[in-house]
């Protein structure tokens, strides 16, 4: 029986001791985790990807996670991540992530992130110029 989508997943308790405190973000076989850092007012990723997977959490910061079911022609959807937040993307879910703050994550991945893997699984869209992705990001432009 195939699970439903599960967009944001909750991470583990922190386990505090006298040398500081330690927290599981996430279990799961990965071939890659990156590191990166968006400033605010950038957009990111605009694609989606054949065959990979992945989990992103935020260290710190915010932002606007626009996605699409592309496989059930869904309608386009967005949700707020802030710190602490991890989600998920599913292969061939479009999705675009929208910086309202200067923001720290990471992202773990189902498949490898060299230039040619990444490239032959990745479809580029252009997400930010779909009317509902507009009217967001216009709005939160206002705030």
């Amino acid at each position: 029986m195939k699970k439903k989508f599960k967009l944001k997943h909750k991470v583990g308790k922190k386990f505090l001791d006298k040398r500081g405190w330690l927290k599981k973000i996430l279990d799961g076989n990965f071939s890659s985790c990156i590191e990166i850092y968006s400033k605010k007012g950038s957009i990111r990723a605009n694609h989606y990807h054949k065959k990979d997977q992945h989990f992103m959490y935020i260290i710190s910061g915010e932002c606007i996670y626009f996605y699409r079911d592309r496989k059930k022609n869904a309608p386009t959807k967005n949700k707020i991540m802030k710190k602490n937040d991890l989600f998920y993307t599913p292969a061939m879910q479009e999705h675009m992530v929208y910086y309202t703050k200067n923001t720290h994550f990471l992202a773990f991945s189902s498949r490898k992130r060299s230039k040619f893997d990444y490239e032959k699984d990745l479809v580029r869209l252009n997400m930010n110029a779909y009317p509902y992705v507009k009217k967001k990001i216009e709005s939160y432009k206002k705030k």
